[in-house]
């Protein structure tokens, strides 16, 4: 027996090794890849969404996907590479796309905007998508078309129904169902009913679920319960014509663990209208126009949904209502010569929101009316071109103009100690339906007086100036001849004023 067991042992061990090492290349070196210097590795399986092209995806948003069916279009966008979501719960999460989100993102159902009325966006725009109820997603990754509306500086996402055509007579049915963890509830029927002459289809869906436990069994605020229904009416009279009238609903509730106030009612009606042509001989070589009028009326409060916490910001009941009502049109043409395709038209949006208030601080009784604070207008012209160089190349290029307005119509910000508005500007309704009263502001050089609803105006106790002919071309004795003076309005109970009548 030997005393040193190691010294003996260790070089059996790398003979070994030597020797298997020497039987694996030797194997290798017999194998076909042997000749060309490669190695052959195990096959790797890839499952994801295939691009049309460098920059674009369009797929069906019908087929199954894991882990369950989305409940919303930022849950479905998630499946796509380069989106994200900022989660805001079991629901209504915010798309990113290559990081930027928020009005990054055009967003588009059916050719129209569906813009939300929460200024913290617990109802972005996908709150209101129902992805299985549509037949196509198409993605645009960055700012690469010019044809879907202005910014989109990240990308255009649109969602569309394409009802094929019949060639007879019949009907069409699709319907499904999902049960799962946590009282999860999904129900989606697709209906269809038409002739070569037309059709009318119906699309509704209704998804649920309740709160989670967390891994200490702790229940986590997630729950959230959705509905849509919308129906489709078409009128086919030859196989390059289509006119199509659209009309929709929905509603739902989402309960959230990381916000003050939980969103109580994401109400929608939608109304459009879509008129396509094809088939003309000579360069063009199709006309589309839309019409589109989507309504988002939205609730959140702090106590249908949870208890309002006694040490917390908000120990009383609140609620907080606000509504948006986006309408718009758009006509494009497309142009065929040779190998370039020219696609010209002119779109326009315009959009309103208004915020609810009534008497009661807290938003929860005694009268109320809806008071317009915020108006957007935008209006367009494009022109994009496409050059098909090849079967496998073509080249883009594409000019888009804008002319955008937004006005603030608030008349006091601050919340729970309200400050006068710096950027409001009268209502016109206001104007017409008030008492006038004339006006000047306390600037230098003067300006001609200005007439302004009777209520805005102070007393004549409290007035420096005067608006007689003596006085018109002299300045107030508060008045600071500065540029900064000359651009702000006063408020309403410092700026000089006269109490002549109008």
């Amino acid at each position: 027996m030997s005393r040193h067991p190691l010294r003996t042992a260790l070089p059996a061990a790398l003979l070994a090794c030597l020797t298997s090492a020497y039987a694996a290349d030797a194997e290798r070196s017999a194998s076909p890849d042997a000749a060309a210097g490669t190695d052959t590795l195990a096959p790797v399986v890839v499952t994801a969404l295939a691009p049309a092209s460098a920059l674009s995806f369009t797929t069906d948003p019908k087929l199954p996907r894991q882990p369950v069916p989305a409940s919303d279009g930022a849950d479905y966008l998630k499946t796509v590479p380069g989106f994200g979501a900022v989660r805001n719960g079991g629901t209504n999460g915010d798309p990113v796309l290559r990081g930027m989100f928020g009005s990054r993102i055009n967003i588009l159902t059916g050719d129209g905007a569906m813009a939300g009325a929460c200024p913290a966006r617990m109802d972005n725009p996908l709150s209101y998508v129902a992805p299985e109820t549509y037949d196509l997603l198409s993605v645009i990754k960055g700012p690469q078309s010019v044809r879907w509306g202005p910014g989109a500086s990240a990308g255009t996402v649109r969602f569309e129904r394409r009802t094929p055509a019949f060639d007879a007579p019949g009907a069409r049915l699709a319907a499904s169902t999902l049960g799962g963890s946590w009282d999860r509830n999904d129900q989606v029927a697709d209906a269809t009913l038409g002739a070569p002459a037309g059709y009318v289809r119906a699309v509704a869906n209704r998804s649920e679920q309740d709160d989670y436990a967390d891994g200490d069994g702790r229940r986590v605020p997630s729950r959230w319960k959705k509905w849509n229904t919308d129906v489709e009416a078409g009128w086919t009279p030859d196989a390059d014509t289509r006119l199509a009238a659209t009309f929709g609903r929905g509603d739902g509730e989402a309960r959230y663990g990381g916000r003050g106030m939980d969103g109580t009612q994401f109400k929608r009606d939608s109304a459009g209208l879509r008129f396509e042509r094809s088939g003309f001989s000579g360069p063009l070589a199709r006309v589309e126009a839309s019409a589109y009028y989507n309504r988002a009326d939205h609730v959140m409060d702090n106590f249908r949904l949870r208890d309002p916490d006694p040490i917390g910001p908000m120990p009383m009941p609140m609620e907080a209502r606000l509504d948006r009502r986006t309408r718009g049109g758009r006509v494009a043409t497309t142009w065929q010569f040779g190998a370039w395709d020219v696609v010209t038209g002119l779109d326009q949006q315009t959009s309103r929101h208004r915020n609810y208030e009534t008497i009661d601080m807290m938003g929860i009784g005694g009268p109320a009316r809806r008071v317009p604070d915020a108006r957007f207008d935008d209006s367009g012209a494009f022109a994009e071109a496409t050059w098909r160089i090849a079967a496998d190349s073509r080249l883009i290029a594409g000019a888009r103009a804008d002319r955008a307005r937004v006005k603030d119509l608030r008349t006091s910000t601050g919340g729970m100690m309200p400050m006068p508005n710096p950027t409001a500007r009268t209502r016109p309704a206001a104007r017409r339906s008030a008492p006038a009263s004339c006006a000047t502001s306390a600037i230098w050089p003067p300006r001609r007086p200005r007439c302004t609803p009777a209520s805005a105006a102070p007393s004549a106790s409290a007035t420096t100036g005067s608006c007689s002919r003596r006085n018109r071309g002299r300045p107030a004795a508060s008045t600071r001849s500065t540029r900064s003076s000359r651009r702000r309005r006063p408020s309403s109970t410092s700026a000089p004023n006269c109490a002549a009548a109008a």
